[in-house]
């Protein structure tokens, strides 16, 4: 792989590397199908058509057999890191998000795969492990909720926005055309209930969960003063976007979802 530059970052389905000026390579790990750089190429350059806040996409190159997806560098911090760093910030950072995602849901979504049917198939994927009656709840709630066809990221938080010399969300394989309540309830769930790293301390998962439970006050706080949003719509993709959720085998995470989900039914 001698044209790739250093290794830059690591993720579960792929390696990033420095391409030349002012790029990086997204390869895929050897074993993951070309269909994942595919459409995450397909994605990014209808993202950025709409939405500046995008990194540029310069199309596929295939090294070494692995497919990869060229994308604009982005140098910075991410917002986590910064909010990690001074806690002071959070208030800050919590509004800045928010701008950022009413912004982003003034803009078309049209082209892109439809939230509602993304979001009914993740919940078709695990309809045996899910409590009894849950997966039937969810897809009934799921048709009752409005489509939208704003542009939606699927898994905005502040790790998926960068801090340099301009702010540049990143990570918009799941964007898709939907509503923006849906949006900010998985967002909502992504930033308070997503389960942290098993080896976090008992005090500093406490510590974290009461900084969690403020940035979201005043994200959805901040949210609803730039954009109307029926808070009652958000709480009703709760359900859905929690069978979702379980769609992803994060096995830490199983227990509190099965249990989350059947309150909601239950509901």
């Amino acid at each position: 792989m001698t044209e790739l530059g250093p290794l830059v970052g690591i993720g579960r389905t792929a390696e990033v590397f420095a391409f030349g000026e002012g790029r990086v390579v997204k390869l895929l790990r050897p074993g993951f199908p070309d269909r994942l750089a595919e459409d995450e190429a397909r994605v990014a350059r209808a993202v950025a058509a709409v939405y500046p806040e995008a990194p540029a996409c310069d199309g596929l190159v295939r090294i070494k057999g692995r497919l990869g997806v060229v994308l604009e560098r982005l140098d910075g911090p991410s917002m986590e890191t910064r909010a990690r760093a001074g806690l002071w910030e959070v208030d800050r950072l919590a509004r800045q998000l928010a701008a950022l995602h009413a912004e982003m849901h003034a803009s078309d979504g049209s082209g892109l795969p439809d939230q509602r049917d993304a979001t009914h198939a993740a919940i078709a994927r695990v309809e045996s492990i899910l409590p009894p009656g849950a997966a039937a709840a969810a897809h009934e709630r799921l048709d009752r909720l409005a489509s939208g066809t704003s542009l939606c990221h699927g898994d905005l938080h502040p790790a998926n926005v960068l801090l340099g010399r301009r702010t540049v969300v990143i990570d918009w394989l799941t964007a898709r055309c939907g509503s923006p309540a849906g949006d900010v309830a998985r967002s909502v769930f992504l930033m308070r209930d997503a389960a942290m790293i098993d080896s976090t301390p008992r005090l500093a998962r406490i510590a974290i969960q009461a900084v969690r439970g403020r940035f979201c006050r005043v994200y959805l706080a901040t949210y609803r003063s730039l954009r109307a949003i029926d808070p009652e719509e958000i709480r009703a993709w709760r359900l859905p976007t929690l069978a979702a959720r379980l769609a992803e085998g994060i096995t830490a995470e199983r227990p509190a979802l099965v249990a989350e989900i059947e309150r909601e039914v239950a509901r």
